[in-house]
């Protein structure tokens, strides 16, 4: 009842450390991979498929979603919602989602016919979007590609929502890229793009 504070101190300290980094090591798992939830745990579902298929064993967790609280607490409740430049493609094409956040999915509409373009970045929605457009002002570029085929060389005007935020977590970036190119199937993007996952493999040599 009153060992002293040394007490196997080496040995507690080495058990509190492999609990703390080995966790995911039970029932036989070499590694973890973190996703994003999904309704219906679709994709733990087809990591856990793809997985069981290869000869490794990883262990798949999905994060939890955003909380209450992080969704109700607001640390500046009277921040405008939008910027004050006016060539900001989110804001002034009343876009959805802030465009100065970095590490995002985003999506641009065509404002004439609705067909979508989908893509991810470490960059904000402010800085893609601009890129985009000034490759629609040169000529290149998927929307300039859209505007040959759909609309006869007219260029349309497009407005850029953000539709997710990861941060500096590009895998996740990516999967949550790919997952909404496969579900939507966006008209602009490339068909080779709607079955091509950047979901990284583990292949046997």
């Amino acid at each position: 009842m009153y060992r002293e504070r040394k007490w196997k101190y080496e040995e507690r300290e080495k058990k509190k450390r492999d609990k703390h980094d080995n966790w995911y090591r039970k029932g036989g798992c070499q590694s973890v991979l973190f996703i994003p939830a999904t309704p219906d745990s679709r994709l733990k579902k087809r990591c856990e498929a793809e997985i069981r298929n290869s000869t490794f064993n990883i262990r798949v967790i999905e994060k939890a979603g955003r909380s209450l609280k992080d969704s109700l607490q607001r640390s500046d409740p009277f921040r405008s919602k939008k910027c004050n430049r006016e060539d900001c493609p989110v804001c002034y094409m009343s876009g959805k989602g802030r465009c100065d956040q970095l590490g995002i999915t985003y999506e641009i509409i065509c404002r004439q016919c609705g067909d979508k373009y989908i893509g991810q970045t470490s960059k904000n929605a402010y800085v893609r979007g601009r890129e985009h457009l000034s490759s629609l002002e040169n000529h290149r570029g998927p929307l300039w590609q859209h505007c040959l085929e759909k609309h006869g060389s007219v260029k349309q005007t497009f407005q850029v929502n953000k539709t997710g935020s990861y941060g500096n977590d590009c895998m996740m970036r990516q999967i949550a890229e790919s997952v909404q190119i496969e579900n939507e199937k966006p008209a602009m993007n490339s068909k080779d793009e709607w079955n091509f996952v950047y979901m990284p493999r583990a292949t046997v040599i």
